[in-house]
C-alpha cells in the first residue's frame, strides 16, 4: 500500500454532494423541458391554448369569427392609416363585438397606407393572429414594445373593408 491515508468524507460534504447532484438533475430536467417546449412552437403547432381563436372551431355557426375565452383580455389599439373616414371606429366595433378590449382608436400619424397590418406588441403572439383573423387582415408582424401597455396594434390601410363589405354578418348579442 502506498503511504497515503484515505480521508473519510464528513457529513456536510456528503450533504453538499447530494444537493449539488439534485440541483444538477433539476437543471437538466428544466433544460430538456425548455427544448421540448421550444420545439413545439418552432414547428408552428402551438399548444391549442385558445382553440377557438382560429375562427369557428367551436361550431357555433358564426362564419368563422374568432372568440376569446371569457378570462382572456387582449388590449388593442386601432389606427386609421388609410385616411378613410370612420374606418377605425368600424374596426373598433367589430373587435369589441368579438370580445377584444379596444383601449384606443384614432388616426395614425400618416394616411398613406393602402394595405393593413397587425402588429404584435406583447403577450401571446396567437392573440395578434386572432385580431388579424377577426378583421380579415393577412399581414402580421411582431414588434414588441412594453411601453405601449397594449398587446396588439392595428394599422388599417385604405383597402381594408368593414365586415359588411367582407360578407360577414354582425354576431348576435347574448343579451
Amino acid at each position: 500500500m502506498s503511504g497515503r491515508k484515505r480521508r473519510k468524507r464528513s457529513g456536510r460534504t456528503r450533504e453538499r454532494s447530494r444537493a449539488s447532484t439534485a440541483l444538477g438533475l433539476l437543471i437538466l430536467l428544466l433544460a430538456g423541458a425548455g427544448v421540448w417546449y421550444g420545439a413545439q412552437w418552432s414547428e408552428g403547432e402551438g399548444f391549442g391554448v385558445f382553440p377557438t381563436l382560429d375562427g369557428g372551431v367551436d361550431g357555433d355557426g358564426d362564419q368563422g369569427q374568432p372568440h376569446l375565452p371569457p378570462d382572456v383580455r387582449v388590449r388593442v389599439e386601432v389606427l386609421n392609416a388609410g385616411g378613410v373616414r370612420g374606418m377605425a371606429a368600424d374596426a373598433r366595433d367589430e373587435l369589441r363585438d368579438l370580445g377584444f378590449d379596444v383601449v384606443y382608436y384614432g388616426n395614425a400619424p400618416t394616411f398613406d397606407a393602402e394595405a393593413s397590418e397587425v402588429i404584435h406588441r406583447a403577450g401571446d403572439p396567437e392573440l395578434a393572429r386572432a385580431v388579424a383573423n377577426a378583421l380579415g387582415i393577412e399581414a402580421l408582424r411582431s414588434e414588441p414594445d412594453s411601453t405601449l401597455l397594449l398587446d396588439v396594434t392595428v394599422h388599417l390601410g385604405s383597402s381594408w373593408l368593414a365586415r359588411e363589405l367582407r360578407g360577414i354578418q354582425q354576431p348576435e348579442s347574448d343579451g
